[in-house]
């Protein structure tokens, strides 16, 4: 069925027009100015409306730009072990996967990435490629992390919780800054960013970047063939232009591309390439009906995939998302938010040495939403937040499949109805003790491979083997209840904070062996993307974290305990997958032109999923570990800081997974304002 990315750009064509562009929400809203007068951090991105990071319903944990210094690494995910919850699969030097509570696999698809209002995660596998994302660590004012099933306040895919990436806007910020990091595994980074400013109307960014260094060992013989040493570099830029009074709007353009090694879904190591271009257009239009706001961007990946089976894969993504909403206040205590959006997902495919050569297969999907989110303020203690959301799902398969395929093309046209919702109170007791009590129901909709891919590979005499996605699949429903407290402590200027949850997974996917297929003159070995069954969790989070007369101190327990069915159990293996208990202490004291940080954590042991020659898999266990790092950083002058930070420093190399051991790292870093 012949459709054309053309059909869909008109049918957003009227949302565009109206919102004069689409929106970049980090501009929108001047988080230094909220964050002085508030006395903590400020999010805008679980209801559209500025709330401060103690009156959210949702489980956040936000991490501040001087958090993110202090930790002393120039990667996502490691500044995202510091979150209670959250668990880093550290594959290669640069290849990494973050699980939530209990559930971690390669190419992770539960977690909704974003970076200022954009999706970063990738729709081929549903996953993040974090060293490709486009952003200098210095330009980062704050990392929001939400837990839980969020999916009808954030996005379809926020099925296990959000990664929402602020930086500092050049309409409200002056970002002028420039660094060079050398260090072990011969790494050489160097990222800049400056902001220009013209006449108070006009505002522009540009950040550009990029690294080098070697590749850890540990790989297993027969992956060498595919190991790389990592790669990355990325330009971005991004203008914001007060067009009226009551009207901006901005344009923001990113390249990025990456060299890296990690873990794909079959639990065996790959090599990557992937470069990524996107074009975001937007406007914010301040009327007497509310705060109109539009979100309009095209992402396209490419990727040159490598594993020891299948030879060299062919990948490209695009994604196209349109996106219009309105957020209005009825009397003083209602804020509304209402909006459309527009999602158009490609994903192509080319195998070099596929039994069906050429196999340029291409299904398509669009999704249609439509949401809702209403923040009540009950009184000063109470407020109550809903949010629904509904996506018409339709796909389709627009490229060409093999003569001996498993599904035709008519197949492949498919229509699915998917609803989720959150809702969340927040209640004061006292002005110590705040009570939060959630619930959500997500969807993890199946990534494009699950859905459409097609591909057969020779893997021995008369034997393909043939790697199908499924039309029939089922969207992973994921179901969360939630309660949390905090408490001040003022004596040592403190926050407590403590949490449970229970979460099911409904429907599960994975690729199913299905038995051997033979059409001469080769038989095959058949993998089906399959709903496999459920799976289970519980746990919970607890966190002491303040500062006092230079002091600062943050730790945390986070216990998780899965429950997979059994089908679940030996094909995705999530029971075990992530510690059960993990323990994480940040200790810091800052004096004069002195910053002296130190980090340690415990994990207990883990059983993963591990290919031993590229196909088949099997559960391996880790036994638990502790680590240690920290950084020591001196301010050469006002503007310039030389800052000396590690990892993994009480050991050479660390077992932390079945996967290459993490080795020891240390980094000398010069940063400078301008």
């Amino acid at each position: 069925m012949k459709r054309s990315l053309l059909n869909v750009v008109s049918v957003c064509a009227f949302a565009i027009a109206l919102s004069a562009g689409g929106t970049a929400m980090a501009d929108s809203v001047d988080y230094g100015s909220l964050q002085d007068l508030f006395g903590e951090p400020v999010t805008t991105s679980a209801t559209g409306t500025p709330q401060r990071a103690s009156e959210i319903a949702a489980n956040m944990t936000i991490i501040t730009a001087d958090e993110i210094r202090q930790s002393g690494s120039r990667s996502i995910p490691q500044i995202l072990a510091r979150v209670p919850g959250l668990n880093v699969l550290q594959e290669g030097a640069n290849g990494f996967d973050v699980g939530v509570r209990g559930y971690q696999q390669g190419y992770q698809p539960r977690l909704l990435v974003l970076l200022d209002g954009r999706q970063v995660f990738m729709d081929d596998y549903s996953r993040t490629i974090w060293e490709n994302i486009p952003v200098n660590i210095d330009d980062i004012r704050q990392i929001e992390v939400v837990k839980g099933a969020s999916s009808a306040l954030f996005g379809s895919n926020a099925a296990g919780g959000v990664i929402n990436i602020v930086t500092f806007s050049p309409k409200y910020d002056n970002s002028n800054v420039a660094s060079l990091s050398m260090g072990t595994q011969n790494t050489l980074r160097g990222d800049a960013t400056t902001t220009l400013k013209y006449n108070d109307k006009a505002y522009a960014k540009f950040s550009f970047g990029g690294m080098n260094m070697d590749q850890i060992e540990g790989f297993k013989s027969f992956e060498n063939s595919v190991r790389v040493n990592p790669e990355s570099r990325y330009i971005t830029g991004t203008a914001v232009v007060d067009v009226l009074p009551n009207l901006s709007v901005n344009f923001s353009s990113a390249f990025s591309d990456t060299k890296l090694n990690q873990a794909n879904f079959a639990a065996a190591m790959v090599a990557e390439h992937p470069s990524t271009y996107s074009v975001q257009l937007g406007a914010d239009w301040q009327t007497p009906y509310g705060l109109i706001r539009s979100n309009n961007y095209l992402n396209h990946s490419y990727n040159a995939y490598d594993s020891q089976v299948t030879g060299t894969v062919h990948l490209g993504t695009t994604l196209f998302v349109a996106s219009l909403e309105d957020q209005f206040k009825v009397g003083a205590d209602h804020t509304f938010r209402t909006g459309v959006e527009f999602r158009h997902k490609e994903f192509k495919n080319r195998t070099d040495n596929d039994v069906n050569q050429p196999n340029l297969n291409r299904p398509e999907s669009n999704v249609y939403s439509v949401n809702g989110t209403w923040l009540w303020n009950i009184n000063k203690d109470l407020s109550w937040t809903n949010a629904a959301r509904f996506d018409f799902v339709s796909g389709y398969q627009d490229g060409l499949l093999g003569p001996n395929a498993y599904f035709s093309n008519d197949d492949y046209d498919r229509e699915d109805n998917v609803f989720t919702v959150n809702s969340g109170i927040a209640y004061k007791l006292t002005e110590d003790d705040t009570i939060r009590v959630g619930y959500g129901r997500g969807s993890q909709l199946p990534s494009m491979v699950q859905v459409g891919y097609n591909s057969s590979t020779p893997i021995m005499a008369g034997v393909a083997l043939e790697l199908t996605g499924n039309p029939n699949l089922k969207p992973t429903i994921v179901t969360n209840y939630e309660l949390g407290y905090d408490r001040k402590i003022s004596q040592i200027n403190s926050v407590a904070k403590a949490s449970l949850f229970y979460e099911k997974n409904q429907d599960v996917v994975s690729f199913l062996y299905s038995g051997v297929r033979v059409v001469a003159p080769l038989a095959w070995a058949s993998y089906i993307a399959t709903n496999v069954g459920d799976s289970y969790a519980y746990g919970g989070e607890i966190e002491l974290k303040g500062s006092n007369k230079g002091f600062r101190w943050d730790a945390s327990y986070s216990f998780s305990r899965v429950t997979d069915e059994e089908t679940v159990k030996s094909e995705n293996a999530f029971q075990g997958s992530m510690p059960q208990h993990s323990l994480r202490l940040d200790v810091g004291y800052s004096t004069g032109a002195w910053e002296i940080d130190a980090n340690g954590q415990y994990k207990s042991d883990i059983k993963m999923m591990r290919s031993e020659n590229g196909i088949a898999q099997s559960p391996l266990g880790t036994e638990g570990y502790v680590t240690f790092g920290g950084r020591i950083g001196y301010k050469l002058t006002e503007n310039a800081t030389l800052a000396l930070s590690g990892a993994n420093l009480n050991r050479q190399k660390t077992t932390a997974s079945p996967f290459p051991a993490v080795e020891r790292q240390a980094l000398l870093t010069l940063t400078s304002k301008f």
